[in-house]
């Protein structure tokens, strides 16, 4: 039998008017806060334009609420970014300085009268001029035995400050003062010393005019390299004795104790020191090689830090090695080694050993990346130390050992004594570590 489909309303319509209804209710309730104005008479196209807005506000915050519901909008292919390279630490550069260092410089009376001129004044500028500018380097290293007092009487001990001008134009750079007869004039000397070592524009060192000064380090810069300065002797003479205390004694000079010197390396590494310079005034003044008990002590200091040690005292050239030291990281730690740098000007011509001398040269390298010295192109200047006429005026003057560089004014008698102090030192060095320039 055939059945009439019957009309009417469905329930999914109520459903759908009803809800239709009720979202037009809502839309006018909305439409002042949509329109941003309560006037119901909004413009049409006003109207369209804050609903879309409204529309894509609503998607939007229903995309973050609902993140299991894809946006319909187009995605950009996704792409794994490349790795930012992360730069590679940059080593510290090598830093390097050029070194000469030459044995002890000491005038007396004679040689001070044979170079004063009556009308011109004091020319110690010929005792070194003929060297030319073989002691310029970075930095330069002397011994002075010798005090410059500005108040007290000239004497055999006490120079012109003429003498510490001609120094420094030869080059000088550092003045060690620790020598045995340095306090022969008491504390008060040598703080007149040291300050005018100071007024020609050099750097002295080795003894201490307070305790304060014993404890601050004589450090510098020598091409951008931080270079400490230490001496170290084994006593004071009878003289000096006798114009200081033992309170003064104590802290004037520093013994050489390799606890005391180990103790003084360490407080100067801490304090941004790189090249640690130890001089050392030991030994005989007559002694003409090092002994087993001055090779152990030089083993000993090697091993607590420094890397070149300078000897002086003996007035005559010891031979100059290069030593290992061991401190226990397990790096090459070389350390330059010259025994006795013996005498660049001397009055005393009792000896042929006495009469010659060096100028020690070295390239320094210092890596900050190890913490270690290296060294190069290692030499040195043999000198003479002269004295004859130069125009019917005795002079005294420091020249190069070589015959060949030997100035008009140097004569046979005296080439021949040259010659014999060029053979003591070559046969002294051949053994060493320098080669001759």
């Amino acid at each position: 039998m055939n059945r009439r489909n019957k009309r009417g309303i469905s329930a999914g319509t109520i459903f759908m008017l009803t809800l239709t209804s009720l979202v037009l209710i809502g839309f006018f309730a909305l439409l002042p806060t949509l329109t941003g104005t309560t006037n119901i008479s909004t413009n049409a196209i006003d109207l369209a334009v804050k609903l879309d807005q409204s529309f894509s506000q609503l998607i939007s915050s229903q995309t973050v609420s609902n993140p299991g519901t894809p946006a319909n909008t187009a995605i950009s292919p996704l792409t794994t970014p490349a790795p930012t390279a992360t730069p590679a630490p940059t080593a510290p550069p090598i830093k390097r300085f050029t070194l000469c260092a030459t044995g002890s410089i000491q005038f007396d009376s004679g040689a001070l009268s044979s170079l004063t001129d009556k009308d011109v004044g004091y020319r110690f500028d010929l005792s070194l001029s003929s060297l030319g500018s073989a002691m310029q380097s970075d930095l330069t290293i002397a011994t002075l035995r010798n005090a410059v007092i500005p108040t007290d009487k000239l004497s055999a001990f006490n120079m012109p400050a003429a003498l510490l001008n001609a120094l420094k134009n030869a080059g000088i750079d550092a003045l060690c003062v620790g020598y045995p007869n340095a306090l022969n004039a008491g504390i008060s000397g040598l703080t007149a010393t040291k300050n005018s070592i100071v007024n020609a524009g050099m750097t002295p060192y080795g003894l201490y005019a307070s305790p304060a000064e014993r404890e601050t380090a004589v450090m510098g810069s020598a091409n951008g390299v931080q270079v400490a300065l230490l001496s170290y002797q084994n006593d004071l003479s009878s003289s000096s004795k006798k114009q200081t205390s033992n309170e003064e004694q104590a802290y004037a000079y520093a013994p050489i104790d390799v606890e005391i010197i180990q103790s003084d390396i360490a407080r100067l590494k801490q304090n941004g020191a790189e090249v640690i310079i130890v001089s050392l005034c030991w030994g005989k003044t007559s002694a003409t090689s090092p002994t087993a008990a001055q090779r152990e002590q030089a083993q000993q200091i090697a091993d607590a830090g420094a890397d070149i040690i300078l000897g002086t005292n003996p007035q005559a050239v010891f031979p100059v090695e290069i030593l290992t030291a061991q401190r226990g990281d397990g790096k090459y730690h070389p350390v330059l080694c010259a025994y006795s740098l013996g005498n660049l000007f001397t009055y005393d011509r009792e000896s042929r050993a006495n009469l010659a001398g060096i100028l020690l040269r070295a390239d320094i390298q210092y890596d900050a990346a190890t913490g270690t010295v290296a060294f190069d192109n290692l030499s040195y200047d043999p000198t003479y130390c002269w004295r004859g006429k130069i125009d019917g005026v005795t002079r005294t003057a420091v020249l190069s050992a070589h015959e060949a560089n030997a100035p008009d004014f140097v004569d046979q008698k005296q080439l021949d004594v040259m010659n014999r102090c060029y053979k003591l030192i070559t046969d002294v060095m051949k053994d060493g570590v320098l080669r001759e320039r």
